[in-house]
Order: structure tokens, then sequence, then C-alpha cells
């Protein structure tokens, strides 16, 4: 009969072993599944961070007041660590650098670009058990193959110095009149540059999908007038401070800052229509925090976040159960008005000529 002694070391190593059995068991978990990946993967409970990638500036302060302070306030186990991004090209390149070990988990995209980051398999799909307001949405807000949906739509606009000039631009045409000779802030080497192709074809009676020559010819024309293409640090700053008269932007963040600036920074809706821009909010693939991604994008598509961030930031809402202020949807692209001078645009068909489209820009209209 074994002795008391020689007992308690039997039982003392049999728990060690046990031990190490369960760790063991654990590590093989964590290694089939290292990046948590998948539904609920990475989310084991607790105090979360998930990181966002979204746009710098107004956007940033606008969506983290009335998007992401109040999602941290409903859900205080989770926070949402902003990582301001300038564009979609550069959310793309960051992404494809961490693709193993991915630097965020969710992140916003144009649509002309998220295609190709869903092709990549940079984004994961949505789970539509968790994003439940995605039947709430615009049929046009929704993502035909299950990635992330639209959370913005915006529309490209002239801008212009309400001090500096004496009669509003009205036209696109406008950009060419002899009285804004060096006075043009011009950047339009990304998605602004693809809109304005699309605009101006119209204006030329031509079909993008056929043939852009008229555009880059006519831009190429503009060239000698342009007084800066990359204006510092941004397009409206340069059209507020008079650095530049008049530009080419984007009517949210012109809206935004027509109201900063007390009137000087105005937007126009050139009278041959505009082309409307959509902003996607993403599942980023092999997120470690996928149930919490998909809950904060679930809130950003929700019908409060939306009227909350669209009134402010001049926004249309993606989420059909949204009415805006009657003040704030005369400023957006759900105007009356806007809408019926939208340009239709196959966003899904321009992803495949998208870079090539603007590096003619780059090569021929600004380095021309």
């Amino acid at each position: 009969m074994p002795s008391r002694r020689t007992f308690r070391t039997t039982l003392t190593a049999a728990a060690a072993l046990t031990t190490t059995a369960l760790l063991a068991t654990a590590c093989t978990s964590n290694a089939a599944n290292p990046s948590g990946s998948g539904a609920g993967g990475g989310d084991a409970g607790g105090k979360q961070t998930i990181t966002f990638m979204g746009f710098y500036g107004t956007f940033q302060d606008s969506f983290t007041k009335t998007v992401i302070k109040p999602f941290e306030k409903a859900n205080p186990d989770i926070t949402v660590k902003y990582v301001p991004i300038q564009n979609s090209s550069e959310v793309l390149a960051k992404l494809r650098a961490s693709s193993g070990r991915p630097v965020a988990d969710v992140a916003l995209m144009d649509s002309s670009v998220a295609p190709t980051a869903n092709k990549e398999k940079l984004f994961a799909p949505i789970d539509a058990s968790k994003v439940t307001n995605l039947t709430h949405l615009v049929d046009t807000a929704k993502s035909p193959d299950g990635y992330g949906p639209a959370v913005t739509f915006d529309s490209l606009s002239i801008l212009y110095n309400s001090k500096n000039v004496k009669k509003a631009p009205t036209s696109w045409n406008d950009l060419w009149d002899a009285q804004y000779k060096g006075k043009l802030a011009m950047p339009i080497a990304d998605t602004r540059g693809v809109a304005l192709i699309i605009a101006l074809e119209k204006i030329l009676g031509g079909d993008y999908k056929k043939d852009i020559d008229p555009a880059i010819d006519k831009l190429k024309k503009l060239s000698p007038a342009v007084q800066t293409w990359q204006p510092s640090p941004d397009v409206y700053t340069a059209i507020q401070s008079g650095d530049a008269d008049v530009a080419v932007g984007w009517n949210a963040r012109g809206q935004y800052y027509k109201d900063a600036s007390k009137g000087v920074v105005q937007p126009v809706l050139p009278k041959e229509g505009t082309v409307t821009q959509v902003n996607t909010i993403n599942l980023v693939n092999k997120s470690q925090h996928s149930a919490a991604a998909q809950k904060f994008i679930n809130y950003a598509i929700g019908a409060e976040a939306q009227k909350a961030f669209d009134d402010e930031a001049f926004y249309a809402p993606v989420n059909k159960d949204v009415e805006l202020a009657p003040a704030a949807r005369e400023r957006t692209t759900a105007s009356a008005e806007q809408q019926k001078n939208q340009i239709p645009v196959d966003w899904r068909w321009l992803t495949t000529r998208y870079t090539g489209w603007v590096d003619r820009i780059k090569q021929e209209v600004i380095g021309g």
C-alpha cells in the first residue's frame, strides 16, 4: 500500500499533466485560428478595442461625435480607435501591406476601390445575422456580393471663394473661364478625377464606357490655368483662405466648410448634373474582433447614427428609415434638385478601370 506522501506526489503529478494538456489544447485551438477571423473570431469577451480606418479632418470630427461616441456609450465593453486616412488608395495600400495581421478591423473605402479589396480578400463578407440593419438600407447601398454596405452618399461639386468670385460658376464648363486662370485648385488624381471625367463625358456627348479621350483632351486644355493639383492641407482650406478661387471637391465637405467659414466657401451643383460618390464600410478580413466590428458596422448604418451624422456632415443617408432635417436634406445629394441631376455611374464596372484612369490623369493632364 503506497504511503500518504507517495499518494500526494502522484496527485500533484497528475494535476500538472492535466494542466499541460489543457494548455496544449488551447495553443492548438489558437494556432488553428490565429487571426480570430470568421463570425465571433477573436471576441473572447471583456473589454475590446476595434480599430477603424476613416477619412481625416471634418469627417473624423463629425463621425467621432455622432457615431463613435454614442456607440461606445451604448457598448461600454467596446472602444473604437480612429485611424485617419487621406483616401481609399491609402486604405488599400495599408491593408495589402498587413494582410497577414491586419492593422484595422473596420475600414471605409469608396465603391470604386472596394471591389478590388473584396477580390483580394482584404475584406470579409458581412454576417447578416449580426448586421441586421442591412435590411433597412436603400437598394443602392447594398452590396450584391454580401460585402460592406454603403455608409454615405455624396456628390462632386464646384467650390468657390465668395469674397473673390463675384459671379458664381454654374457649369463644369466654367472651370475653363479665363477669369479663373491661375486661381484653380484641381486635386483630381483620385476618385474626384474619375467622377469629373464622367461628368465631362456627358457634356461632350460621349460614353465613358467606350472612350474617355475627349474628357482627357479637355482636361489637358485646362492644365495651364491650374494653380495647384495638390492643395495643402486640402482644397477646402485653400478656397477658404483665398489661396485658390475655384476648385473641384465633394459637396458634403464643401457644405461643412460653408458653415465653418461663414459662407466664404460655397459649393455648387453644376447645371449639367453631377456624380454620386459612395463610401462603403467594411469588415477587414482576419479581424481579431469580428463580432465587435460587425456590431459597430450595424450601428453605423442604423437610422439613429445615420440621421445624427448626416444632419451634421451633409451626407445623404443610406438607411431608408431616415428623414433628415429639411434644411440639411436640401444641402445633400438627397435633395430633389440633386436627385434630378445625378449622372448614372456603374462603379462596379469602373473598378477595373479606376487605376488606369487615375494614371492617365497623372501622366497626361498633370504631367503633360
